[in-house]
């Protein structure tokens, strides 16, 4: 029987991500393992293999986990490994280059840790990347950038630019006036206010703390404006620490995880996103889906679903900017309007499209006139 391995730093990411692919091949007969920081029991995977991944390139606890990784592919003899994310990536492509008899890999990068400069950050992610490329059968980058980057340095055999894993939406159904006054009830906020929603998880790469500064300003010339957060992570104490120092007096909302985010989008009046890094950013590409304009930092994966678009705007990865940015918005009705009544997701990005463009890498077997299993039902 076929066997898959499927490697990411946390198990979350898997479960967000990948349950459509795992799906797949598990009615295809395989069986799918994965390996990841965490726990899950989930049909759709027979083995869950808990990892763990640090930050740090050097770190000892990294070298262990190539080492299970290694012994974990010449137990099982997988037909197909594949990796997302850098850590989990720069451990599966070093596993694999120190066994003998190797799987088919393919790596999906999520966004480089690097650009073109030269900055010791970029020269230590860029080099890693470099020395393990000759493990990666096919390599699928998801912006321009990116896309630029792996042909510069040749990071993989065969290079493909891909439109993210694939956005579901049955998971995005849309909501009546009525609905949408019942969510803004229930997390009182009224239908006179603005709501601003950030997504994601809290962490620096997220960079929330810089938007908490920015709505200081925001709020000086805006009063009517509310600013939500949906998520968890390593950081949120600390912006919910500023924003009190700020005294936002309930201005400021943290819901922790939602696990129904789609009201959040349908309820609110515009997206902010601030990272100072991403890949294809799943948050960005839900909002315009949901008919939300955007304001993000102008950085790779932002600005390919955001430039010259007029249901979107790109600003400096500064406090400053990100105010003077939202506040020309919300102090022009017409120019909100028309990025309101703009605001779509390209269908390339749907899963039902980037499916089997990804399914072409992973699978060798698979068929351009394959029935594609349908991702609805897969979480």
């Amino acid at each position: 029987m076929k066997r898959i391995l499927v490697c990411a730093s946390r198990i979350s990411h898997i479960l967000n991500f990948h349950m459509p692919y795992l799906r797949y091949f598990k009615e295809k007969g395989y069986i799918t393992d994965v390996a990841a920081e965490g726990k899950t029991d989930n049909e759709l995977i027979d083995n869950c293999y808990d990892m763990r991944f640090v930050k740090n390139p050097l770190s000892a606890e990294n070298l262990r986990t190539v080492s299970r990784l290694k012994k974990l592919m010449q137990e099982n003899k997988y037909s197909l490994v594949y990796s997302n994310t850098t850590l989990a990536g720069t451990a599966a492509k070093l596993a694999v280059m120190r066994l003998k008899k190797k799987p088919y890999f393919v790596h999906i990068s999520h966004g480089y840790m690097f650009g073109l400069d030269g900055s010791l950050h970029s020269r230590i992610y860029r080099t890693a990347e470099r020395l393990t490329a000759k493990a990666v059968d096919k390599l699928a980058v998801m912006n321009s950038e990116d896309y630029y980057l792996a042909k510069k340095y040749k990071l993989g055999r065969s290079i493909n630019h891909i439109y993210g894993m694939g956005l579901q939406k049955e998971k995005f159904p849309g909501l009546s006036d009525e609905q949408i006054s019942k969510v803004r009830e229930k997390y009182m906020i009224g239908n006179d206010k603005k709501l601003l929603l950030c997504v994601g998880e809290f962490s620096a790469r997220k960079n929330q703390t810089m938007l908490i500064e920015a709505f200081n300003y925001i709020q000086r010339k805006h009063r009517d404006t509310v600013l939500v957060f949906a998520g968890k992570g390593k950081t949120e104490k600390e912006c919910y620490m500023l924003a009190e120092k700020f005294e936002f007096r309930g201005s400021v909302r943290f819901l922790g995880h939602v696990s129904n985010v789609n009201e959040l989008y349908r309820s609110s009046d515009m997206l902010i996103a601030c990272s100072k890094m991403e890949g294809m950013p799943f948050n960005v590409m839900e909002a315009l889906y949901c008919g939300l304009p955007v304001a993000a930092s102008n950085i790779k994966g932002h600005s390919d679903l955001l430039k010259n678009k007029p249901f979107g705007v790109l600003f400096k990865n500064d406090a400053v900017s990100l105010a003077e940015s939202v506040n020309d918005i919300l102090s022009d009705e017409n120019k909100y309007r028309e990025m309101k009544n703009t605001a779509f997701l390209d269908e390339r990005y749907l899963s039902e499209n980037v499916m089997p463009t990804v399914l072409r890498l992973l699978d060798r077997e698979y068929r351009p006139d394959e029935k594609v299993i349908s991702a609805k039902g897969a979480f």
